[in-house]
């Protein structure tokens, strides 16, 4: 996360950042997943941001309760 946020400059992101480096734990990493996403969001876009944290998101495989893992999305057609 931190060598992503690295590439991209600004306040917000460094803020990311700072919050990353000092994360007690998996789980709080887990949940900063969606911070450093906005971050990259702001001058990547949001589809290259999200293909950029898929091998972020590899890495908590077996790190985390079941119930936190990414599940798939299912779209509803009708």
């Amino acid at each position: 996360m931190l060598e992503l946020l690295q590439k991209h400059g600004g306040h917000a992101t460094q803020r990311v950042a700072q919050r990353v480096r000092f994360a007690g734990d998996i789980e709080a990493l887990w949940y900063l997943r969606q911070d450093v996403v906005t971050a990259l969001s702001t001058t990547d876009g949001e589809a290259v941001a999200r293909r950029q944290m898929r091998e972020i998101n590899r890495m908590f495989k077996g790190g985390l309760p079941c119930a936190m893992v990414p599940r798939p999305h299912h779209r509803f057609t009708t």
